[in-house]
């Protein structure tokens, strides 16, 4: 018997999320398969990922920015879906506790696809992928 693996999609990243997945494990294993699975970049990231509520929202848009950087870096044209107003936060989310200097230094060194999705994430969020 032959198991077949299937990447998971921006859409299961979410759905796992919704069904009480560790939020940062589904995050990392849509970023391990678009790392190790280049083939399958475009199915990764064709559909647009649901969400309800704000907690949600934070990693659908975690998501969008995330597609966008990569896409970028690897010459993808970026699915239209990300450019949605839904997938922006309004209230700044910062991925690392602290005041002060640690919140300069994601300012100042946050990506632009994070950034503007109001996401303050520092520059080492997509440094494994």
């Amino acid at each position: 018997m032959t198991i077949t693996y299937r990447p998971q999609t921006t859409v299961e990243t979410m759905a796992r999320i919704a069904a009480g997945v560790d939020p940062w494990i589904a995050y990392r294993d849509f970023l391990e398969d678009w790392t190790y699975l280049p083939e399958s970049r475009a199915e990764l990231m064709a559909m647009k990922p649901g969400f309800t509520g704000e907690a949600q929202r934070r990693w659908a848009a975690l998501l969008a920015a995330s597609v966008e950087a990569l896409c970028a870096r690897d010459g993808l044209v970026v699915p239209a879906w990300t450019r949605r107003r839904e997938y922006r936060l309004a209230e700044p989310w910062y991925l690392y506790e602290g005041t002060g200097r640690i919140r300069d230094w994601l300012r100042e060194s946050t990506p632009e696809p994070f950034a503007s999705r109001n996401i303050w994430s520092g520059d080492r969020l997509l440094r494994r992928t």
